[in-house]
């Protein structure tokens, strides 16, 4: 598992470089407008659309899925370089359509990559840690590139540029430890007849055929519909928070471009420490109540940012981050792949990504920047009634999905796993 956990370390730290300065970095050194930043996240979550389904979907056709990373990192490390360099807004916007294309597919890509490689321990009787542990990695991941960058801007005096070059060693980082990954054998998982967990959830797990078809029926299947429709508002919530959230940390509030990492870096220490209680969680309000009590601290957090920009309340909300980082991007991924077949187990990460996470971004990426333009508080006015409609669709309209067996025995065990 120690390869795996690496690879979530170092993907999770190509975001981790880019995401807490990045509207910074692109209106300081790029010249872009408030529109602009909205704009270029919109065009890298188009590829989002449509890579995620289909990088996962070879990996489910029995492509290897270690060959598939090492090129998308690869690339994305190319076309990153090529942002450091780029002048022209045109161009620039167009380098994050391509960035997309390389990067946002792997993050999935990765989980479809654990879940097939946990089924194969199970079906071998190996210990596997369960995947908040796993997960937790990438979490940690995050974190570090904001104490290097840090150090280099405060210190060094680096421009904000220096985030983009900080990225490209992360990529190269994930690119060569993809070597080191453990191969999965995906012929054996999909040879085992009734083994994958599926019959009671009737999500088509032992039917053949395209395995992206299989995994959108699953999405807009009665059990996982309304978990699609709130997880579409929220992540249109989220795109407006984190695309601008630099900026409104440096113009509105007044934080030193240096600073702004380590501000955003505090909820996701914090982060750390409710992901590896989350088994606990589980047992005591299981995966909905995590759902549930994440969409209301994002909402929260947004709506008192937008009354009280003040310096307290920026350090006051990251309290709730954890929860909120679980509720987005932890939650989410277990119940599908509790719907998953293990012909699709891939695939139904990829079509989630696509349907649920592109389409809102893409979307909610526009709009956020046409309302940005007018007021960058009116923004997070419009992000956390947003995030109070997600909120509502989870609590009223979506019932959760059963666990497995073998998720429960790796609730208890937890303890163990650590």
């Amino acid at each position: 598992m120690g390869a795996i956990k690496a690879q979530y370390f170092f993907s999770y730290a190509i975001m981790g470089s880019l995401v807490p300065l990045m509207s910074v970095y692109l209106r300081a050194d790029k010249g872009f407008s408030a529109f602009d930043v909205g704009l270029s996240g919109a065009l890298m979550s188009v590829a989002m659309v449509v890579s995620p389904a289909l990088i996962t979907l070879l990996a489910d056709k029995r492509i290897d899925t270690r060959r598939i990373l090492a090129v998308a990192f690869t690339v994305t490390s190319v076309v990153l370089t090529a942002i450091f360099f780029s002048s022209p807004v045109w161009l620039t916007l167009l380098l994050f359509l391509f960035y997309g294309m390389g990067f946002v597919a792997m993050l999935p890509l990765q989980d479809g990559f654990y879940f097939s490689y946990a089924e194969q321990c199970r079906l071998q009787a190996k210990p596997v840690s369960s995947y908040p542990l796993v997960r937790v990695w990438g979490t940690t991941g995050f974190i570090v590139p904001s104490v290097l960058l840090y150090g280099l801007i405060e210190f060094l005096d680096c421009p904000t540029s220096v985030i983009v070059l900080c990225a490209v060693a992360f990529c190269l980082l994930s690119m060569a430890n993809s070597f080191r990954l453990p191969k999965v054998k995906v012929d054996e998982l999909s040879g085992e007849d009734g083994k994958d967990g599926q019959d009671e959830e009737g999500s088509g797990g032992k039917k053949k055929g395209l395995p992206t078809v299989a995994a959108l029926k699953v999405l807009v299947s009665p059990e996982a519909r309304f978990l699609s429709l709130g997880l579409i508002l929220a992540f249109a919530a989220s795109t407006a928070y984190y695309g601008y959230i630099s900026l409104y940390y440096s113009e509105v509030i007044g934080i030193k471009s240096s600073q702004i990492g380590l501000y955003l870096s505090i909820g996701v220490v914090l982060e750390i420490g409710f992901t590896l209680m989350m088994p606990r969680l589980q047992r005591l309000i299981r995966l909905k109540g995590i759902l549930v009590a994440g969409l209301f601290f994002m909402a929260l957090r947004m709506l008192l940012l937008a009354v009280y920009p003040d310096i307290r309340v920026v350090l006051i909300t990251q309290v709730g981050h954890g929860i909120e980082a679980l509720a987005l991007y932890v939650v989410p991924v277990m119940f599908f792949n509790r719907l998953a077949g293990n012909e699709f187990r891939n695939s139904i990460q990829g079509v989630y990504t696509m349907m649920v996470g592109g389409c809102s971004r893409v979307i909610g990426g526009l709009i956020a920047g046409m309302v940005a333009e007018r007021s960058l508080t009116t923004l997070f006015y419009y992000s956390g009634s947003l995030g109070v409609a997600a909120l509502l669709v989870i609590v009223f309209l979506f019932r959760g999905i059963k666990r497995t067996e073998d998720e429960e025995v790796l609730v208890r065990r937890h303890t163990v796993q650590r």
